[in-house]
């Protein structure tokens, strides 16, 4: 494979790794609303507890300034 057919390879690689995230958010978010625990759901990732909350957890709500 060329550096350039490689390069070429890059963007679809990227676009790919977007979906699963946000299929791997969609799923984590149903674990929780399901209540299931932070400990569970990264054991299940093979993480700790504090990491898949870090990684997971909804970011507050933004508010307007003006």
């Amino acid at each position: 494979m060329t550096d350039d057919e490689l390069l070429a390879h890059l963007p679809e690689i990227a676009a790919v790794a977007s979906q699963v995230e946000e299929r791997l958010n969609a799923w984590v978010g149903t674990a929780r609303q399901r209540r299931i625990s932070w400990a569970r759901i990264g054991a299940a990732l093979g993480m700790t507890r504090q990491s898949a909350w870090e990684r997971f957890q909804s970011p507050p709500p933004t508010t307007a300034r003006g």
